[in-house]
Formats: structure tokens, C-alpha cells, sequence
């Protein structure tokens, strides 16, 4: 039997209402989203039918300032993160308790700012980075037939790719 669980979400869906960025006292910045997350099931009848899911979730620091500065109402994300319940005691006595998300990693599937606001292409914090270009060598310049050796690049002159296969 296991010591340890894996407490491990990964959501898509659609933002319910504007980000809202607040800061602690201590400048932290933080925003609860509500997400809707939309799955299509089949009912009794064979029909197709949309099952939506509200899930609260908490962004933190630098997550919640891009979705502040990114995202807006009906924007699609995919956020990872873990499951956490809050417990707490009403004043008058009653247990309360909700569930919800902290979110650890915020992907915008919408697409990156173009001019007006509007989206073109996913942005994930892989593809945000430019990639370095490949380095094309001049080949006319070196005379001398070019043999193999582990130090040489399997970069191809001709097309700038290389020919690994990763």
C-alpha cells in the first residue's frame, strides 16, 4: 500500500466572470477564478447533451497577474494544480466546507495578444519564449571536403535543420 498519494489535476474550460487581481498586505497578488468546464455525454435516449462543472479556483504571484492581464470573461485555460478543501465555523456554529483548486500552472489556450486584443495562436510558457533560430553555415566559404567528427554539428547547410530524430 502506498504511503503517499498524488493530489493532481489538470482542467480546460472557459472563464465565468472578469479577473479580479487582489493583493495581500504583503503585495502577494491573488485572484479566485471560477472556471466551467464542459464535457458532452450521451443520454438514454442517444442524444448528445453539455454537462457543465463549476470549479473555483485560486491563482497566486506571477499566475495571477498574466490571467489578469490576459484573460478575460469566456477566455479558455488549462490549469494544473491540486485539490484543497476549506474548513471553517459560521457564526452561528455551522461547519462549513468547499472545495477547490490552487492552481500551480496556468496555460492560455486562447492565443497570444495580436493589435486589438484579439488571439491567434495557443500560449503555453513553453511557447511564449521565442526559439533560438538555427544557424546556417557557409559552405562556399569552406573549400575543403568536410569530414564527420563527434565535434561537428548534424546541422544540413542546405535546409538550417538538423537531422536528429528528437
Amino acid at each position: 500500500m502506498a504511503k503517499y498519494g498524488l493530489n493532481r489535476v489538470t482542467l480546460i474550460g472557459n472563464l465565468g466572470h472578469e479577473p479580479e487581481l487582489k493583493y495581500l498586505d504583503q503585495g502577494i497578488a491573488y485572484m479566485t477564478i471560477r472556471l466551467a468546464c464542459t464535457d458532452r455525454v450521451r443520454n438514454k435516449e442517444g442524444n448528445f447533451q453539455d454537462r457543465t462543472e463549476w470549479v473555483s479556483v485560486n491563482l497566486w504571484r506571477g499566475q495571477a497577474e498574466i490571467a489578469s492581464k490576459y484573460c478575460k470573461r469566456g477566455s479558455t485555460v488549462c490549469i494544473e494544480g491540486r485539490i484543497r478543501t476549506q474548513q471553517w465555523e459560521t457564526p452561528e456554529g455551522e461547519k462549513r466546507s468547499r472545495t477547490l483548486v490552487e492552481g500551480q500552472k496556468l496555460i492560455l489556450l486562447d492565443g497570444r495578444p495580436v493589435g486589438g486584443g484579439e488571439f491567434s495562436q495557443p500560449v503555453s510558457p513553453v511557447s511564449a519564449a521565442t526559439p533560438p533560430q538555427p544557424v546556417q553555415k557557409d559552405v562556399a566559404a569552406n573549400s575543403s571536403p568536410q569530414t564527420s567528427s563527434p565535434q561537428s554539428s548534424p546541422v544540413d547547410p542546405a535546409t538550417g535543420m538538423d537531422d536528429l530524430p528528437f
